[in-house]
């Protein structure tokens, strides 16, 4: 019998957002009889933990949840950007692993890359755009960029744009690739059918937002968008479904624009595919993207999907021959929005063209190119 390779995953916590639940979807469908896989979290808990399959080794560097207190948390993190990468690392890891994977850029690259073990293949799984985006090396100096991306024999971004961005703002072109994030098409498709959501109203045109309540979805510029189609007389609502830390300030937005009766705040939903299913359209009006997980799953679903133009949606929908692009702007939104209302043909050639996508979100895929780095088919950087 052949020894398992040892495969480890670092992450910052796995909670409700796009990047925990695209490492658990990874982790759930790797060999197990080839891997012997774990996952270590600087916090523990998160809400994608009670999701992962038993055959995945999980631990935990902090005694207590990132929720738990915000100085506790505060205090963690100033402490862990204060500690040398390589006293992080032994204080973090134990034991030897054949492959150390950093699931962001930042605590978890500053993590892994501080590994002093020799024989490890190590890797930056990038989700962010680094043009935009900030992360722990975004303010480096060019001598200090080399020494902090240098340990990584590979660089995998989450979709071709961001592998492109990566590359154009730090270099290490011969290191980096991509790897599309899975989505379960058949499971997403199935439980799109396990309710009726109750908040959809069929006599108004409803819209859907997913995603995290934090500043880069552009969630307050959407209340202004809101305010301008209440006003030109059209029926609407519009259902965010997420949380995060923006909550009471878009809360209170809301209500300051007399919204209450078009915008509403579902909260963390576990399964939100009915809401999506069931919509007229889906809007993604973040102000950066690297991939864009609710864009793809709502691709899956084949609704017509309005995004801003930002690097993953506009990737995923082919410059716009699969959903509707517009403009990275508060008026473009709007007229877009319109647009959509007023032209159902439109929604519905879209929805039909989307018939055909399904094939690229195939987790087996995105799996299979995982392993064959790990097997080492793909040599190192």
């Amino acid at each position: 019998m052949l020894k398992k390779k040892k495969i480890l995953f670092y992450i910052d916590t796995l909670a409700q957002g796009g990047l925990d639940k695209v490492v658990t979807e990874i982790l759930n469908n790797l060999n197990f009889d080839k891997y012997e896989v774990t996952l270590i979290r600087r916090f523990p808990g998160g809400y994608y933990t009670n999701f992962l399959d038993s055959h995945i080794i999980t631990k935990s560097n902090m005694p207590f949840k990132e929720e738990s207190s915000e100085i506790y948390n505060h205090l963690v993190r100033v402490l862990c950007d204060k500690i040398p990468r390589k006293i992080l690392y032994k204080l973090f890891i134990r034991g030897k692993y054949d492959v150390e994977v950093a699931c962001d850029d930042a605590i978890a690259a500053r993590v892994i890359g501080g590994s002093t073990n020799k024989k490890s293949l190590k890797i930056l799984w990038e989700h962010m755009d680094a043009m935009v985006n900030v992360s722990s090396a975004t303010y480096y100096s060019e001598k200090k960029v080399k020494w902090f991306f240098d340990p990584f024999n590979k660089i995998i971004g989450v979709s071709n744009y961001c592998a492109k961005r990566f590359v154009q703002k730090y270099g290490f072109n011969q290191k980096v690739s991509y790897i599309y994030n899975p989505v379960d098409v058949e499971n997403i498709k199935k439980r799109s059918n396990d309710f009726v959501p109750t908040e959809l109203k069929k006599e108004i045109f409803n819209i859907v937002m997913l995603g995290a309540l934090v500043e880069p979805k552009g969630y307050l510029r959407i209340i202004n968008v809101a305010k301008k189609i209440k006003k030109a007389g059209y029926g609407f609502q519009i259902l965010i479904i997420g949380e995060g830390n923006m909550r009471e300030e878009i809360e209170e937005k809301i209500e300051k624009c007399g919204l209450k009766n078009e915008i509403v705040l579902l909260g963390f939903k576990e399964n939100p595919y009915p809401y999506i299913k069931l919509c007229d359209l889906f809007v993604c009006g973040s102000y950066h993207e690297s991939y864009c997980l609710a864009v793809a799953e709502s691709m899956v679903l084949n609704k017509a999907i309005l995004s801003t133009k930002c690097a993953g949606p506009t990737e995923l929908l082919d410059n716009g021959k699969y959903g509707k692009i517009v403009e990275n702007t508060e008026d473009a939104i709007f007229d877009g929005i319109i647009n959509m209302i007023k032209y159902p043909e439109e929604r519905k050639e879209y929805e039909k063209l989307l018939n055909d996508m399904n094939e690229i979100f195939s987790v087996d895929e995105s799996v299979k190119k995982w392993e064959k780095i790990f097997d080492g088919e793909n040599k190192r950087g």
